[in-house]
């Protein structure tokens, strides 16, 4: 699962004018829990929502399986200008969060090499904003993304920014919830999860994903000029 979703962050280059990544925000959260549960593959099989015993995490979006749309990972470097959450009944508090990973390039072929890439540290954590209910809530920000290459070496590093979200205390998460969760399906939205939320300057590497589970946020990126 982990591998597959490290593929899905292979993409491409996008244009220079403003442009709004993330989630295709199709269809409504239905998530009726927040930061204290998480889906989880039960052990005998299917799916489960089980404690996680905390009160904030992390969702950073996994892509849609075998789709090259951006979802996380800045095209570029340039400016997150503008962020849209859709939110369900009771939406717990959040946070804009910049993660930052990095993986091996071979500089002969310009690809990133197979098994190389980590994430996550947070390099920005916004002010925490409580969206409105059962709509979706348009917040401007103004927040600078990296996308920077090694040239020096044969085996350069790639470091990239991602775009996700941190929620906090009680309340619902802004997840779509599909039928097929835990599913290998064609276009299947996938998300990755960490808990309790990541610190600025907090190196993780645990995040736990699931098919199936669409984060629905997007964000608003320039591409520097």
């Amino acid at each position: 699962m982990l591998a597959l979703c490290a593929a899905l962050l292979a993409i491409a280059a996008a244009p220079a004018s403003a442009k709004w990544y993330g989630s295709l925000m199709r269809g409504q959260p239905n998530a009726n829990y927040g930061c204290e549960s998480a889906i989880i593959l039960a052990p005998l099989g299917g799916v489960q929502l089980a404690p996680t015993n905390q009160t904030s995490c992390t969702y950073r979006h996994g892509g849609y399986l075998f789709s090259n749309r951006p979802t996380f990972i800045a095209p570029s470097t340039g400016r997150i200008t503008a962020i849209k959450v859709r939110s369900g009944p009771h939406p717990a508090k959040l946070r804009l969060t910049i993660l930052t990973g990095s993986s091996r390039v071979d500089t002969t072929t310009g690809r990133d090499l197979p098994g190389t890439y980590t994430c996550c540290t947070a390099r920005f954590v916004g002010k925490t904003f409580r969206p409105k209910a059962n709509a979706t809530t348009k917040k401007k920000v103004d927040v600078k993304v990296f996308d920077v290459r090694d040239k020096r070496i044969r085996f350069r590093i790639h470091s990239s920014d991602g775009v996700a979200l941190s929620a906090v205390g009680p309340g619902t998460l802004p997840l779509q919830i599909r039928n097929d969760v835990g599913n290998i399906v064609t276009g299947s939205p996938a998300a990755i999860g960490y808990w309790p939320s990541t610190r600025k300057g907090d190196p993780r590497v645990d995040g736990y994903s699931m098919v199936g589970i669409d984060l629905m946020f997007q964000w608003n990126f320039v591409r520097r000029r």
